[in-house]
């Protein structure tokens, strides 16, 4: 037996009391009285042997110390009952990200599952059991911290609520091992839709037996490099891996409230498909998008609405030492569409005064590499920064093959046709990756060196035959400005954002939200000048506005129960079961509670004092 409280133990002193009291009690004393028969009569009716008094007194003694010893034993909070193997500490950490919002053939949410089966063990746990409270989604956030206190843990579960960003495991889990690591014998309770991989976890999984869900696992839009009030969208749809069967799905695509495409998608499970969506409208328009699947148990990934972007021009300086007349076409076709905003100049006026979104060398590159801005350098003929090139007599190549032609610098270009003539040899770092090779020498690449993202080609468009007859040059160079400029404020209003980040907005931010059902009108209040973006839909504020979303292909991919769901529920080591009155401190108060009405008992109805 131990005590969790043992400084209560010195009271037992006070025993000494009570004992005092009885052992230097009053004696009976004889006093001369002018007749007996009155105390004749009385002991007549009252009659009693001399043992029997003595256990009165005796009793009385023993129930008063029970009453001083059990008070004081349950003050110390005794703990005989637990064996070696029972937690002293648990921390329980719940997943609250958007997968946990999916709902069963009832209506339950995997929360409402989780919270429920952690509330039947947190009521199980006997009173000194040190609780601690993780929710996560992005991020963990600790909501009970080495507490004893039962009921406020449960109040704190039960107000959980699922929010629309995509869960890290590992970060709540970290936290939790750290709080675990305060306490002996602690233990970790993780509710959530999959297991944890480490085996000291204790997983209270949750998912659904047999999910169904298709959801929105990419979105972008832009507008069209080479046309006026026309966009382009790219939508991924993907179906989860635990479907059972192939699932045909429906999306609904509405600008202004009119419908402006309409999809049919048959997806197997595990599967996805990527559409580009050519779209007409107005800068400012909203777009609305819904994926209908019949039996799908997950919305928050169905539904999306976004502004039809109000860019401003790209600020495009552009270098050459002899200018390639059909660049200088491509770019003009992309300054008569309202695409940038062209700044030219010769190898002179380098370095500029102003610094534009996009720095364009055509036929050389500075000496001094400039890493404020992304680069696009067409035909390099001199080595600066990270590239290293070679002069070559033009070598004609009748083919060219795509390596990467999902890249966003190959968007709607076709690479079937297109003869090139190469003019250098490029000696690519490794941070840059092939987009085209002719022969075995690469013609065009683009990636990033020291985080600044960077377009080269290896090609003379003039020298190359049919090339700038063809649309796929103008298209790749315009795919190669927004690619370069995609993180500038000229763009701004075209990045889609994730569910979780942070937003710089001193104004009230109006929503248009998808709920998972439907699209509501909401608003939120931004906390010193930033509001953390748990919302998905269109957002305005001021004169800027954007669009939030889900998009993430783990919530999208609803996990299945493990195989082995019996055992896996089970905790790893067995948990002292209690009911309402069955710890020690509690069984202690209701004895002291039974000594004290039976003593009043025999005190009043047996006169034993």
């Amino acid at each position: 037996m131990r005590f969790l409280n043992p400084s209560y133990l010195h009271f037992a002193w006070l025993a000494l009391i009570p004992l005092a009291l009885w052992l230097f009690r009053r004696q009976a004393k004889r006093v001369p009285v002018s007749t007996l028969l009155f105390f004749k009569s009385l002991a007549r009716e009252h009659q009693e042997s001399a043992w029997l008094r003595r256990i009165k007194k005796w009793l009385s003694l023993l129930l008063t110390l029970l009453v001083l010893v059990f008070a004081i034993l349950a003050l110390a909070r005794p703990s005989g009952n637990l064996s070696a193997d029972s937690p002293g500490a648990v921390v329980i950490v719940v997943d609250r990200s958007a997968s946990m919002s999916a709902k069963d053939s009832q209506g339950r949410t995997r929360l409402d599952e989780a919270k429920r089966r952690v509330q039947e063990r947190v009521r199980s746990l006997p009173d000194q059991v040190v609780l601690s409270l993780i929710s996560f989604d992005a991020r963990p956030h600790v909501l009970l911290s080495r507490s004893r206190n039962r009921r406020e843990c449960l109040r704190l579960l039960d107000e959980l609520t699922p929010s629309p960003i995509e869960g890290k495991t590992e970060a709540a889990l970290n936290v939790a091992k750290r709080l675990a690591d305060l306490e002996s014998r602690s233990r970790i309770w993780l509710a959530a839709d999959s297991s944890a991989a480490d085996a000291s976890v204790d997983s209270i999984p949750v998912a659904l037996p047999e999910p169904l869900n298709v959801g929105i696992t990419g979105f972008q839009i832009r507008h069209s490099p080479l046309a006026r009030d026309r966009y382009e969208a790219f939508v991924k749809v993907s179906a989860a891996a635990s479907n059972k069967d192939k699932t045909t799905s429906t999306l609904e695509i509405t600008i202004a409230g009119r419908i402006a495409q309409l999809r049919e998608l048959e997806l197997a499970p595990g599967t996805s498909s990527s559409l580009i969506l050519p779209l007409e409208g107005v800068r400012g328009q909203r777009l609305e998008m819904r994926l209908k699947t019949a039996g799908d148990c997950f919305g928050w990934d169905d539904g999306l609405a976004a502004p039809l972007p109000k860019t401003k021009p790209l600020t495009v300086a552009w270098f050459a030492e002899k200018p390639d007349p059909f660049t200088e076409l491509a770019l003009s076709s992309l300054i008569e569409a309202g695409r940038i905003d062209m700044r030219k100049g010769d190898p002179a006026a380098w370095p500029p005064k102003e610094q534009p979104d996009v720095y364009v060398f055509e036929n050389w590159l500075p000496k001094e590499w400039p890493t404020d801005r992304p680069v696009i350098a067409l035909t390099p003929l001199t080595n600066s920064g990270p590239l290293r090139t070679r002069p070559l007599k033009g070598l004609p190549h009748d083919s060219v093959r795509a390596v990467q032609p999902d890249h966003p610098v190959l968007f709607r270009a076709s690479s079937s046709r297109i003869a090139v003539t190469q003019t250098t040899v490029l000696e690519l770092p490794a941070s840059l990756e092939p987009l085209w090779i002719a022969g075995t020498e690469p013609v065009l690449a683009a990636g990033e060196s020291g985080g600044q993202r960077i377009v080269v080609t290896a090609f003379s468009p003039s020298q190359s035959e049919q090339l700038a007859l063809l649309p796929s040059f103008p298209l790749i160079l315009g795919n190669a400005l927004y690619w370069c400029a995609e993180n500038s404020e000229a763009l701004a209003d075209m990045r889609t954002l994730h569910t979780g980040e942070m937003l710089n907005a001193s104004n009230l931010v109006q929503w248009h939200a998808w709920d998972g059902d439907t699209f509501i009108e909401a608003s939120d209040d931004p906390a010193n000048d930033l509001l953390a973006l748990n919302r998905i839909g269109a957002w305005e504020t001021g004169d800027r506005s954007g669009t939030c979303a889900l998009i993430s292909d783990a919530e999208t991919n609803l996990p299945a129960p493990p195989s082995d769901v019996a055992t896996s529920i089970q905790p790893a080591a067995p948990i002292i079961t209690a009911s309402a009155f069955s710890t020690w401190p509690q069984r202690l108060i209701w004895l002291v509670i039974v000594v004290l009405l039976l003593e009043s008992f025999l005190f009043h109805r047996k006169a034993v004092y």
